[in-house]
């Protein structure tokens, strides 16, 4: 318009004073726009049109971007089209579907949360719990998972375990998904720690970084573990324990029944029964059992204690695992035993693990 001849000149003579009072036009002179020389004489607007402001406007208005058609398509600049997506997403949800449908609802839920820059607001990171133990009296158990993540990512880095880059986004999702049962598993067994273990590290490489003292013991295990298969490591995982440094006091505090003394075969049949209810890897008692110590400077699995462990997710060929610290030579034994072998300080440790 303000350089259409076919406009009255006063009509753009105006329009130009007002653009220009406005902070516009600070790169074009009135030869430009074909009018009068005195109209950008204002003091306002010549306080605006400085040599030096025009100058800096002129390099950055030179930095010219070509946008294709799709570009400028997807241009949403006051965020109306991701309103309008997400309305259409959460309808589509539903409240009552995002809280209590399928993994799918909850995952998609979370996506659009994060996409728009908006958590679900009643997500929470930290559980309280009351347990009664067997002789009546009541124990408050709180698990954080913010302050265990930081731990256990300190604890990795210390260790050299490289970690996804999303290892703390999944097993926020993971906490998220089974948050309901790690509250009724506090509740009804009293567990009081956890590990978080990520997946699809090889065994002998976490065995070699997680190694203390004298290092390992062997029996029927060869020492590249090469022959030890386990089950459910390829997925990260939380394991719920119990923080204390012996089977039999467990069963004291928990009234659980740890099945200590029991043969390789008795310890896979409890295993097919509930696969989750107890510690089942090798995997997971050398993260265990390290973790342990840098907390505590004690060891979990002291033999001495009765605490050595089946380990009924792992197999050297056809015997089963287990694994105990054996102080007397400061190290850690892994041993494999066929189906009637059983010692007296050998059980099953009660956790939960989830997937």
């Amino acid at each position: 318009m303000l350089t259409l001849e076919g406009y009255p000149k006063e009509d753009r003579v105006l329009v130009a004073k007002i653009l220009a009072s406005k902070g516009f036009l600070l790169t074009l002179t009135a030869k430009d726009l074909d009018l009068p020389e005195d109209i950008f004489k204002l003091n306002t607007i010549k306080a605006m049109r400085g040599e030096d402001a025009i100058e800096e406007l002129q390099k950055e208005s030179g930095a010219v971007k070509h946008l294709t058609l799709k570009e400028v398509a997807e241009l949403d600049p006051f965020y109306k089209r991701a309103e309008m997506l997400k309305g259409q997403a959460e309808a589509l949800l539903g409240d009552e579907n995002a809280e209590k449908g399928d993994n799918f609802s909850k995952k998609l839920k979370k996506k659009i949360g994060k996409v728009f820059g908006k958590e679900k607001k009643n997500q929470n990171y930290e559980i309280s719990a009351e347990y009664s133990h067997p002789d009546g009296k009541s124990e408050t158990i709180t698990l954080d998972l913010e302050a265990k993540l930081a731990s256990f990512l300190s604890f990795y880095q210390k260790t050299n375990i490289d970690l996804p880059s999303d290892f703390e986004d999944t097993i926020r999702e993971l906490w998220d998904r089974n948050q309901t049962e790690i509250q009724e598993a506090v509740e009804q067994n009293g567990f009081d720690d956890m590990l978080i273990i990520p997946a699809d590290i090889p065994l002998a490489d976490l065995a070699e970084k997680m190694k203390m003292e004298k290092g390992y013991y062997f029996y029927q295990v060869k020492e590249d573990f090469s022959n030890v298969k386990s089950q459910n490591v390829d997925k990260p995982r939380i394991v719920l324990f119990h923080h204390t440094d012996s089977l039999p006091e467990i069963t004291q505090k928990t009234g659980l029944d740890i099945h200590l003394d029991i043969t390789s075969a008795d310890a896979q049949k409890l295993y097919k029964t509930n696969p989750n209810n107890y510690l089942n890897t090798l995997e997971d008692a050398i993260v265990l059992e390290r973790k342990y110590f840098e907390d505590t400077g004690k060891h979990l699995s002291d033999y001495t204690k009765k605490s050595a462990q089946w380990l009924p997710g792992s197999k050297a060929g056809a015997r089963l695992v287990y694994a105990y610290w054996r102080p007397t030579d400061a190290g850690l034994c892994v041993f494999a035993l066929d189906d009637e072998r059983h010692y007296g300080y050998l059980g099953l440790r009660p956790s939960r693990s989830f997937f």
